[in-house]
């Protein structure tokens, strides 16, 4: 498993955690952040060879705000109206893969549109692909098939197992699959908390690998680990801002912003973001190792009392990316996979203690920083 960094703003701090402190394995270059001469920027020069691109056709059938997606001649966000078509939506995404040959990506993530419900369209669009890939003579690189997974569809059984029938027949090219899925948590929420997502992702993770398809989870938040706690996954990517961490078709069609925010502190202790002004509230009631992570150099700078928060700030993202990937590191180690999910039940008892000790305490974190998740992940996984 290749822990995959999202290079979107701010790619600085993945970069620099990489090279610094050896956090990750992988990128995922953004093509609305950083356009078509993502390759002439210093930065993403010291990891183009261990990296992929994302050149996100999402937007389809819509307005795309665009960022720098323009900037690629073949980008469907360049489409006339009138031209908005299959046939012409199929060119594009052939040119997008003679792009990533000629850029000599080793894995290239054909790219595919989002679609809201209807499921004719998905699955139209990915067997004239793969007769496109199988025509292809070239044996130096691997094929991702980009499956983007609407809300409306991963909530759905019966849609998912269609997918899946036509992503596993025999004749199907591909090396692997580029897997992003919206997931649409609550309100003041970071995380959904619906169990028909964990059963219909995870089924999707499964046959995959069952088939021995290679899996790539894009724009994961950290509840990936419940889904490597019961499958292996080839690459999962993590993100700093949260836009990079959770697919959202409003990023492609809607100028929206994320709002202001001091920040947030990923604690391992409690398989959770705590907002800023709970970890104030934590560390003037005397509470801050109850959420402290260890052997973290990050997280040792950002706990100091009076430290000056900023969701902008390299630390507070950088805490994240450390965390998270280690966690992941140490469930991907485990073969086994009923020690592994027995691991990760473990990881999540712990965390429910550490919350159960502070309101014993009479401490209490709310929204966002709140148990609002981790008895659904265990119900889930204990029964699964």
């Amino acid at each position: 498993m290749k822990v995959t960094h999202v290079l979107g703003h701010n790619s600085n701090w993945n970069v620099d955690s990489y090279l610094g402190q050896n956090i990750g394995d992988y990128f995922l270059i953004i093509a609305f952040s950083h356009g078509i001469n993502y390759d002439s920027k210093p930065l993403l020069k010291k990891v183009l060879d261990v990296s992929m691109i994302d050149l996100q056709f999402y937007g389809k059938n819509t307005d795309i705000q665009t960022g720098k997606l323009t900037e690629f001649s073949f980008h469907t966000s360049n489409i006339n109206t009138k031209e908005n078509t299959n046939v012409y939506f199929e060119k594009c995404a052939q040119q997008a893969i003679e792009f990533q040959i000629e850029k000599n990506f080793k894995n290239i993530i054909i790219p595919l549109f989002y679609e809201n419900d209807e499921v004719n369209d998905i699955i139209y669009a990915i067997k004239t692909l793969n007769k496109y890939i199988s025509k292809l003579d070239n044996k130096n690189h691997k094929f991702f098939m980009t499956l983007p997974l609407a809300n409306h569809i991963i909530i759905d059984k019966d849609k998912i197992e269609e997918i899946l029938f036509v992503c596993t027949e025999m004749d199907i090219c591909f090396d692997g699959y580029f897997i992003a899925c919206e997931n649409k948590p609550e309100t003041r929420k970071k995380l959904t908390t619906d169990i028909k997502i964990f059963k219909n992702l995870t089924r999707v993770f499964k046959t995959l690998k069952q088939q021995e398809f290679e899996t790539i989870y894009a724009y994961a938040n950290w509840d990936a680990i419940i889904y490597l706690a019961q499958t292996d996954i080839d690459y999962i990517t993590i993100g700093t801002y949260e836009n990079l961490r959770n697919f959202d078709i409003k990023r492609f069609t809607e100028d929206i912003s994320g709002g202001g925010s001091k920040g947030y502190y990923f604690s391992e202790k409690l398989l959770n973001m705590v907002r800023a002004d709970d970890v104030t509230m934590l560390n003037d009631t005397g509470n801050i190792n109850i959420i402290k992570n260890e052997k973290n150099i990050f997280s040792d700078i950002i706990l100091k009392d009076g430290y000056p928060w900023n969701i902008h700030k390299p630390d507070v993202n950088k805490n994240y990316l450390f965390t998270i990937s280690k966690i992941l590191q140490r469930v991907a180690s485990i073969s086994d996979l009923e020690f592994r999910k027995e691991y990760v039940l473990d990881l999540i008892d712990k965390a429910i203690k550490n919350y159960n000790y502070l309101e014993e305490n009479r401490v209490y974190l709310n929204n966002e920083s709140s148990n609002y998740h981790l008895n659904i992940w265990k119900t889930y996984l204990a029964n699964s």
